[in-house]
Parts: C-alpha cells; structure tokens; sequence
C-alpha cells in the first residue's frame, strides 16, 4: 500500500464518510427490528383474535359431533377434528382431563402432556386462556388458547378440553418479509448518506489539511503560516489558535534570533578585554606598574560577564515560572528608602540630587518585597546612568483614593534628554539598544526588562514617558 493510498484510507474524511454511512445502516437495521417485533406482536394478537372469535363456534361443532359419534368410536370423532379443523383453518388438540393429548390435527404434540395455567380474572373478562407451547424447536412460535370457562353437559363435566394451537410467524420468517423493505430503503438512504457525509466530511477536513500542510510549513521554519477560516465552531476556533501559536513562535523565534546576536556581542567585548589583559600578563609584555590597572580592567569585565549571565538566567526563571513568590503588605516608604540607599553613592559620586516624597499611607498589598525591590532598584540604577551629572533624579509614591481596585503609584523621574518616541514601545524589550543606551557601555541591557516581569508578576504594570523636553518619567501601578 503506497503512502498516497494509506493517507486517502486512513484520512479524516474517510473516517468520517464511513461512519455516517454505519450509522445510517445501524438505523436501517434498527428500524427493521422493530418493525419486525412490533409486526409478529400484531400477528400474533390478530391471529388470537381470529381464533378466539371462531372458538364457540368450534366448540358447539365439536361438541355436536361428539353426540353423534358413540362413545366408543373415539377415532371417528378424532376424523371429525380433522375435518373441523381443516374446515375452520385451525389448528386443535384434544387434552385428557390429566393433560395429555389425546389427538392433535396436525400429528405432532399427540401423547404429550401439557397443563393450561391457571385461569386470572383478566382470562375470564377476555374469554379465553392463551400460553405458549411446551414443544421443540418446531413448536417454538405456537400460541395455545382455551376457553376460559369449563364445559358441563348431562350434568358433567366433559372427559376432555379441546385447545386451539395458533401459529405465528418464526424471526427470520419475520425478517424475510421485511428484507424487501428495509433493501429498498437502504438503496435509497445509503448513497445519500455518503453523499451528505462527503459534503459534510469536506467542510471538515479541508480546513483540517490547511492547518496540517501550515503546521509542517511551521515544523521546517516557515513561521509566517497563517490559516484563515471563516468558521465559529472548534474547526474554526482552532485555526484561530495555531495562526496566533505561529505568530508568538515567530516572535519568539525573532526574540532569540537577537538575543543570541546581542548576548554574542555583549560576551564578546568584555571576553575580547579580559583574553587580552590576560595575554599581556602571561607572557611579560605588560609593565610593573600597570599590573595593578590590568588585573582592575579584568575584574570588571568579569563582573560584567557575570551581571549579564546572571540576569540571563534570572529571566530564564521568570519565563518558565520558576520564580517562587510570597506575598505580604508592606509600605511603600520603607521599599523605597531600601532602594534609593543603593544608588546614593553613584549619585554623590556625580553630584546628582536626589528627591524622595512618598506618601506615608501609601501601602503595597499582597506584593513580593524582594521582586518589587529589584525592579525599583533597576529602574533607579537605569534612570541614575542616563542623568547628566549635576542633575535630577525624583522618585515619588503615592495612593490613589476612590478607586476600585485600590492602586499605589510610584513613579522616578530624571532629568537628561528625551527617549525617541519610536524608541518608547520598545524600551522595556530585552537588549533594545537606543540612543540613549549606547551612549554607556554599562550594564547587562536587560535591567528594564527584568522590571516589567517582576511588576508584572506583582499584578502591577509599568511603563515610560517623555516629561517635557529634558525629563523622563517611569511610572509604576501597583495594587494598593
């Protein structure tokens, strides 16, 4: 079997064409079960009807016969039966008082022994008794009746019972009467089924082969697959989905793409120093008194090295949720004064002022302190390294009353030149390298980044704006 053939048998469509085509066989055949038992039910009432209608009849004739016939003469009145039945198109066996049979018309069930139940009130009401045959398989679809009332004349009652056998139809007589019908409909009912499930089927899987040839497309790299289906149902929903799942991979992808390209380039500037430095102290050429200087330099880049792949890892936690949280309620006065405390002597150093008013009633509620604290710090530490010495830096904090939920605000400003509004959507973005930025070689280029993911995990979000022409402004919203 080819691989083009196993996929046409094995394929959706074809499952499902066959399936609507079962169930409408399933149907046919189930319809034909009823109609079978429902049809030997109503024979065999009609057939009751019909013998119970012409029993007096019979009785009187039988009884008529037997005062013609001696006593003695058993097998003329037995002939009598015959003709009697043959001439009412009944069946009639003729029961001892002990049970046995004495004589059947039909030569089958003579010298067997067979007892009629006992007689209900519904019997009486109805006239007569019915019970099924005790015989073989041959008599299994005989139905017996007898008068419901016992026969006295010459005041006794008479030496026998005379019962009346109906015969009904077998199951697969049943069935061969009514394979014809149930031919005939499914002859009509078949083809339109797999008709109707082609069309149905198609609908189904026509989308279904656009996602599997995309999903392939995506597999090999192709990351711009887009599968557009206008559809409300799960079919549709789902190619929804894999358009939205193929264009978060394709940033992510993107996203990789260039933090390998930065990282690479990071690692390489700092390495390229330090083998160097390091060449020039193991093979003499450097000078005594520069030792000092070179191993300073190679102790900074390392440093650097180990910033960067620190908070390389950092956000690798935060992305696959491994980063462990608690939360408290804590004031937001005391996380700032924590945070400030750090970059003081950079700000001394550079003579930058520094300005903290917060609201003493600000509180943060159900925050992580330590996460909340490392995105204050960098954003203090960014907004520190962009100012121009002799400027400003303004960290404020405060609450805003009346809303729903309640929310804290903190916010740091500092004086410098505006970020390009171009550059502001992408300021929060992992390594994004602006104007700004490469104006200082310091730093990981991953310190905002690191923010917006712990604020965001903090339920907060943040974001950075141009105030006039020579500040800029990061705004933290945290609940309150």
């Amino acid at each position: 079997m080819n691989a083009r053939l196993r996929s046409f048998l094995f394929s959706i469509q074809t499952k499902l064409v066959v399936a609507m085509t079962l169930v409408i066989v399933l149907a046919i055949l189930l319809a034909g079960v009823v109609f079978v038992a429902k049809a030997r039910n109503d024979q065999q009432e009609q057939a009751l009807n019909r013998v119970a209608a012409a029993s007096p009849a019979i009785y009187q004739e039988a009884l008529a016969t037997l005062y013609r016939q001696p006593e003695q003469n058993a097998s003329g009145f037995d002939q009598s039966l015959d003709r009697l039945a043959k001439a009412q198109n009944v069946r009639i066996l003729l029961l001892a008082n002990d049970g046995t049979v004495q004589h059947d018309t039909a030569n089958a069930l003579t010298g067997r022994r067979m007892v009629p139940p006992p007689i209900s009130v519904d019997d009486v009401h109805r006239g007569y008794i019915a019970w099924r045959s005790p015989g073989g398989p041959d008599q299994r679809d005989l139905t017996l009746i007898t008068a419901a009332s016992t026969f006295v004349t010459g005041g006794r009652q008479l030496p026998f019972t005379i019962v009346l056998a109906v015969q009904t139809d077998t199951i697969a007589g049943a069935w061969l009467n009514v394979l014809p019908g149930l031919g005939l409909a499914a002859l009509v009912a078949i083809p339109l089924a797999i008709l109707a499930a082609l069309v149905f089927a198609r609908q189904i899987a026509q989308p279904l082969r656009k996602l599997d040839a995309a999903s392939q497309a995506l597999a090999g790299g192709d990351f711009g697959q887009r599968v557009e289906v206008d559809r409300d149902d799960e079919v549709g929903r789902l190619a929804r989905s894999f358009t939205r799942m193929a264009s978060r991979v394709g940033e992510r992808d993107a996203q990789m793409r260039t933090l390998l390209t930065n990282v690479s380039h990071d690692l390489k500037t700092p390495m390229t120093s330090i083998t160097g430095y390091a060449q020039s102290l193991t093979d003499g050429t450097a000078e005594p008194h520069d030792v000092e200087r070179i191993a300073t330099v190679i102790r900074e880049e390392a440093e650097h090295v180990n910033g960067l792949i620190a908070d390389l890892l950092y956000l690798g936690e935060i992305d696959a949720g491994q980063v462990l949280t608690h939360e408290e309620d804590v004031p937001l006065d005391a996380l700032v004064t924590r945070c400030v405390r750090r970059i003081e002597p950079t700000a001394h150093a550079r003579n930058i002022a520094l300005q903290v008013d917060v609201s003493p009633d600000a509180t943060l509620a159900r925050i992580d302190p330590d996460k909340l604290e490392r995105a204050l710090t960098n954003v203090l530490d960014n907004a520190t390294k962009f100012t121009p010495d002799g400027g400003d830096v303004e960290v404020r904090g405060w609450r805003e009353n009346g809303t729903l939920p309640a929310r804290t605000y903190c916010s740091v400003r500092n004086s410098g030149a505006p970020i390009p509004p171009e550059d502001l959507p992408r300021l929060f973005d992992r390594f994004f390298r602006g104007d700004r930025a490469r104006r200082s070689s310091a730093g990981s280029g991953l310190g905002l980044a690191i923010s917006r993911q712990l604020v965001e995990l903090n339920r907060g979000k943040i974001d950075a704006r141009n105030d006039g022409d020579d500040h800029v402004l990061f705004t933290m919203v945290l609940p309150g």
